[in-house]
């Protein structure tokens, strides 16, 4: 982890994250004075489960993987976060801790902005307030989409439901996934050697080619309905 002096500032960053257009020029002035760049390597730590929530962290480059630990300290990944995307906790609000981790999928630039200049524009300013609860939503229906993953679908199911979700991550039928094989497995909730076999299925089926780390869609349509029903 590197900390890097960021010389432009809040207002002239060239990422747009959701609800910032809201904030004041003196609330934007205290998201300046009390940030700074921080630079993760590959497979670094950016948030632990049960530590305080000090930061509000923005993603300017780079993926991250969200997740909680399960039973037996099986991770069950949430999310996947990328450009544009900011973390903030529930427990901001509440206890104070942060109730999931963050990990770096790939080299990441990010900025750390004071927990408190972020709870200050959130009561005082209510665009940005109503911003946040609705990216606060998305982080519960994601949750929500799991919990159905999990409970609902077989495993085949679930492997399909990762692998269109990662399509839109990436905004493309042909990508390269950030992603280890484990990782995969645990955005799908099944073993890796269950995950293993079920992409070798849907290659041999001609739904996905995959090569490595490099994975297409070749049948869109075949793959939603092998996740809408399970």
């Amino acid at each position: 982890m590197n900390n890097v002096v960021d010389i432009n500032g809040c207002e002239k960053c060239h990422i747009k994250f959701q609800g910032f257009e809201t904030l004041s020029s003196i609330e934007m002035i205290a998201f300046k004075e009390s940030h700074c760049k921080v630079v993760y390597q590959k497979g670094e730590t950016i948030i632990k489960e049960g530590t305080r929530c000090n930061n509000i962290i923005c993603i300017r480059k780079g993926f991250a993987k969200l997740y909680i630990k399960g039973l037996e300290n099986k991770n069950i990944i949430i999310k996947i976060l990328k450009e544009g995307d900011f973390i903030v906790s529930p427990g901001l609000f509440t206890d104070n801790l942060n109730h999931f981790s963050v990990s770096a999928l790939t080299e990441m630039e990010t900025c750390l902005i004071s927990a408190n200049a972020f709870t200050d524009a959130f009561r005082h300013n209510n665009s940005f307030a109503e911003q946040i609860l609705k990216l606060n939503h998305e982080i519960t229906n994601d949750l929500y989409n799991q919990l159905i993953n999990f409970s609902h679908k077989k495993m085949t199911g679930r492997v399909a439901n990762t692998i269109l979700y990662l399509s839109e991550i990436y905004n493309a039928k042909r990508f390269h996934t950030t992603l280890s094989r484990q990782d995969i497995a645990d955005l799908s909730s099944v073993s890796k050697e269950s995950l293993i076999r079920v992409l070798k299925d849907f290659k041999e089926s001609g739904i996905i080619k995959i090569d490595g780390n490099l994975i297409e869609i070749s049948a869109m349509s075949t793959l939603h309905n092998i996740s809408r029903v399970g």
